[in-house]
């Protein structure tokens, strides 16, 4: 089936009722996008949402809302996550509640994307505990309450969600809403930076800083916020230049050696990607 075809699979998706699972088929789909052959994909998630896998559904909504391989229809798209949503996908549900939140081709409805983020949270997707930790602490769609908020990002960065992790670890290193632990705070910044996320970079760079949950090190510190300022971290070049105050030349050109030498850990099983904390997909 090609892409050019799939509005018409859209109108027919309320009619599949098959019980059966096709896990494999939705893998094969996930490695024809791999290998950049997306009519290859589309017919894989096709055959496995006829044989009853709500995700296919949402694979084939995110090629349809992106333009891969085709136009971007979002229209079409939304009946597909519509269809991963009541066949149980987590990642259907998720993204609707994403599309109510915005408003984006259906109402703006923060009550409704609450209650779908929250069920995929439920569900185990650690996207999807990110989102509804969001929304726990913005008080959209549910009454504000951060020790929930904290309690989901705790859950996600379990899984080595990025924008989770970071968030936990802002609430260890200050102790508000859960019992601090910077100790615990630095293994997560650790973990995120070594992924290059900005935030993460900025947050072992304070600690460093501080000798917070770890031994101060101003040259540690100024290289992690010379890091985060080279990602366009919006407070790095202030607190790069406030630690660099009272460093010696050697330390600093240290800090630059670091810097200048870091690369990336190797992600570990689970990790999103490089991200900020926002609602993800």
């Amino acid at each position: 089936m090609s892409l050019k075809s799939l509005s018409t699979f859209c109108a027919a998706l309320a009619f599949f009722t098959a019980p059966t699972f096709a896990l494999a088929d939705t893998a094969a789909g996930l490695a024809a996008l791999e290998a950049n052959d997306p009519g290859a994909a589309v017919e894989a998630f096709q055959e496995a949402f006829e044989a009853g896998d709500g995700d296919a559904a949402f694979y084939l909504g995110r090629m349809q809302e992106l333009g891969v391989g085709t136009s971007a229809n979002v229209i079409s798209a939304i009946r597909l996550y519509q269809a991963a949503a009541e066949r149980g996908s987590a990642a259907g549900k998720n993204r609707m509640g994403l599309l109510h939140l915005d408003g984006l081709g259906v109402l703006q409805d923060f009550v409704a994307a609450h209650n779908l983020i929250c069920e995929a949270a439920d569900m185990g997707l650690a996207d999807a505990q990110f989102n509804c930790g969001v929304l726990y602490s913005q008080g959209r769609g549910v009454d504000a309450d951060p020790k929930v908020a904290i309690d989901w990002y705790a859950k996600a960065a379990e899984q080595n969600h990025i924008g989770a992790s970071n968030l936990y670890a802002a609430a260890l290193a200050s102790g508000e809403h859960v019992e601090a632990d910077s100790a615990r705070a630095v293994e997560l910044l650790t973990f995120t930076a070594g992924q290059g996320n900005p935030m993460g970079m900025f947050g072992l760079g304070q600690a460093y800083a501080a000798g917070a949950g770890i031994d101060a090190d101003p040259v540690l510190a100024h290289a992690y916020f010379n890091l985060a300022a080279a990602r366009q971290h919006p407070q790095a070049v202030q607190a790069r230049a406030q630690v660099e105050a009272a460093m010696t030349g050697e330390q600093v050109e240290a800090a630059q050696n670091f810097a200048r030498s870091w690369q990336p850990d190797p992600a570990p099983a689970g990790a999103d990607a490089v991200t900020e904390p926002e609602a993800q997909d």
